[in-house]
Formats: structure tokens, sequence, C-alpha cells
């Protein structure tokens, strides 16, 4: 048998160019995937922990309302103080901008479908809790009136919880926070309280270090098992002879596809192609030779399927399903006729078909009429590809009363 491939042994070849499963490529940080992986990781950790993101900030609310109140009762005639004090008129500014954010990003992150970018929002939320409480908290002390340092200690710990935030994210912003407390409480505070504050300095730059510490162990496990259920998901997915999709992951994008086609009203595609005569290729060559080719047929339609939402899956034995997406049945004849051609052009030799001297396919090709399930699909599809076989095969079919080319 010869297959007229680059002079290369086709198994090595299929298998040097199989796509892996992927690998995290590590920062600085320790934590960062390929850029692909990276984006599919963040969307996955913000709607994994939506739930966690929204009791925190349901409890950060509550407690916002409780140091509104309390500066209600520890402040006398707040109006009148407001229009001679800069200094309060910013603190109350600060506390109702804070209000308004909290109370904006719960809005958010209630909303289904769920919005995937909230974390902007987490983190200004998180930089302002800490930048009115800083400033607060001193405006207190210089006023003598009772106040917690340790609320500070409170805020970098909550940066570090599961709220849709990575770890550089977090530290980034609980660092902001330890140095914009201990700067404004230098600039602000008199000579006889910057002892203090040089201590409060201390515990909130080692508060930092310790839950960064713990948040990075935690978002390491999180990367590790995220990858571990992707490559797992993958594999169940895929084909492991060819490397492209199989059945089940064929049909849940086909699935999805078709539910996004109609909600954008863009007309599908979809196609079943067969090997031509492939039985009497492995009678002929061995079933080694024929996993050989079926492996390089793959590659060959997966080469031409590159535009977003295509999907190309092995449906079982030498059969495989095609979707083109927002692709007319006139262009999509013209694109699967270019994939029986690419197919072709491998010139992979099949002395044992009538046909031709080489592996040719068939295939059946049906228009999605906006309405129906994948499995009515594939019904039309299959049997223009029938209809296609007894014509002679080597050629694309369109249902539906579709012009034949031969290929």
């Amino acid at each position: 048998m010869r297959v007229h491939v680059p002079p290369h042994d086709p198994v090595s070849r299929f298998a040097s160019e199989a796509p892996n499963d992927a690998a995290p490529a590590r920062r600085l940080d320790g934590l960062g995937f390929e850029p692909v992986l990276e984006r599919e990781y963040r969307l996955h950790m913000r709607a994994d922990q939506r739930s966690s993101t929204l009791v925190c900030l349901v409890t950060a609310l509550g407690i916002w309302l409780i140091f509104i109140g309390l500066d209600l009762t520890r402040l006398d005639d707040l109006a009148a103080s407001a229009r001679s004090d800069l200094a309060l008129e910013l603190a109350i500014g600060l506390r109702l901008a804070t209000l308004a954010v909290i109370v904006r990003l719960v809005w958010v992150v209630r909303r289904n479908p769920p919005v995937q970018s909230y974390h902007h929002l987490t983190m200004l939320t998180l930089a302002l809790i800490g930048v009115a409480c800083a400033f607060i908290s001193n405006m207190y002390k210089l006023r003598g009136l009772p106040q917690a340092d340790i609320a500070q200690l409170v805020i970098i710990a909550a940066v570090f919880l599961p709220v849709g935030l990575t770890f550089l994210q977090s530290f980034g912003i609980a660092l902001l926070i330890a140095v914009f407390t201990s700067l404004l409480g230098f600039v602000m505070l008199g000579p006889a309280q910057l002892i203090e504050h040089g201590r409060l300095s201390i515990l909130l730059f080692f508060a930092v270090f310790v839950s960064a510490v713990g948040a990075w162990l935690r978002e390491r496990a999180e990367r590790d098992q995220f990858l571990l259920r992707r490559m797992l998901h993958n594999r169940a997915m895929s084909d492991a002879l060819t490397g492209i999709a199989n059945r089940r992951g064929f049909e849940e994008h086909v699935t999805r596809a078709l539910q996004q086609a109609r909600r954008d009203g863009v007309p599908v595609v979809f196609a079943v192609l067969d090997v031509d005569h492939f039985k009497r290729y492995n009678d002929r060559y061995g079933h080694q030779a024929g996993d050989i080719a079926l492996a390089l047929i793959a590659r060959a339609i997966d080469s031409v399927l590159r535009r977003p939402m295509d999907m190309v899956g092995r449906l079982g034995g030498e059969e495989f399903g095609l979707l083109l997406y927002d692709t007319t049945p006139e262009h999509g004849q013209e694109r699967l006729e270019q994939v029986a051609r690419a197919i072709a052009d491998l010139r992979i030799e099949h002395a044992a078909s009538p046909t031709a001297q080489y592996v040719t396919v068939s295939v059946g090709a049906v228009g999605f009429d906006g309405q129906e399930t994948a499995a009515d699909l594939y019904r039309r599809a299959d049997a223009a590809l029938y209809a296609g076989k007894a014509s002679g095969r080597n050629r694309v079919e369109l249902g539906e009363g579709g012009e034949r080319l031969a290929g």
C-alpha cells in the first residue's frame, strides 16, 4: 500500500501533529495557562464562584449599612457639620459611593444569565471599601472618636475570598489597600499617633503576605482540578484515533450551534461524510492501514473547516459528521467539495475500490430550516448520503432537491 503524503511515517506524523491536552504555561506566580486556556479557566472560575461572590456581597452590604448606622450615631448634626468640614463631606461621599457600587455589583452578579466579566466591578468595590475605611478611620482618630483598626485587617483577608478574582488580582487589590492605608495615615495623622499607625501598617503588610500564601495555594489547587476536569472532558469528547470530536462531542456542539443559529437567524449546513468502500480497503490493506487512512482523512477535513463554530466529528467507523455554521446550502456545497478534494489529494491508494484508484468519499448534506433538531438533520443528511451512494459515490449530494455535484 502506498499513502502519498510528505516523506514521514504516517503514524509518527499523525501522532506528532495530534492535539495534546493543554498544559499550563507557568508565569512568575506559577499560576498561568496559555492564553486560550487561561481565558477558559477564568470564565469557569467566575461562573463557579458566582454563588460565593453573592454571599460575600450580601454580607458586605449588611456590614456596610451597619457602618453607616454607626456613623450616624457618632456624628452630631451631620448635615450642619458637613457644610463646614471638607473631610466629613468626603467621608460621607465615600460611604455612599461604596454603597452604590456594592448594590450595583449585587445586581450584576444576580443577573440571569450571569455576567462573566463582573470581576472588574468586584475589584473596584474592594478597593473602594478599603479606601473608604482607611480615610474614615483616620478621620475618627483625629476627632477622638472610637474606631477599629482591625477592620482593615479583615478587609485585606476578605479580598482573598472566592469572589471571582485570580490570585494576582486579589493580591494587587490587597497590596493597594495596605499601601494606601499606610501612606494616608502618615499624611493625615499627628506625631502622637504615628507610632501606633506604624504598628498597624506592619500588621497590614503581614496580613497581605499570610492571606496571599493561602490564596495562592487555593488557586493552585483549583487550577490543577480545572485542568484535570478539562483533560478528562476532552478525552471523553474526543476520538482517540483521529483526535477530532467523537460522536458525543460532535452532537453536543451541534445542539449548541443550532440553538445559537435560531437566536441569530443564520443558515447552517449539516453533512454526513462516508469513506467509499472502506470495508474493502480494510480487507485489502489491513486495519492498521485503515486506521492511518482515517486519521489522515480526519486531518484533511479539519484543515478545511477553519471558520468559528464549524465542527467535524467521527460518528463511528468511517462515517464523519460536519457542521458548517453561517453557511448557505450553495456555499456549503462548495466547501464540502473542497473537503472531498482535500481527501482525494491525499492520494491514498485503494486498488480494491470500483470507484477510483485512491480513497474517495461520499457526502450527504442538508440545510437547517431553523426549527429542526440535530436528530432530524442527521436523518435527512443520511438519506442524502445514501442517495449519493446510489448515484455512484464520490460526490456531494444536497438533500431536498439540491443539485448533485460529482467529485
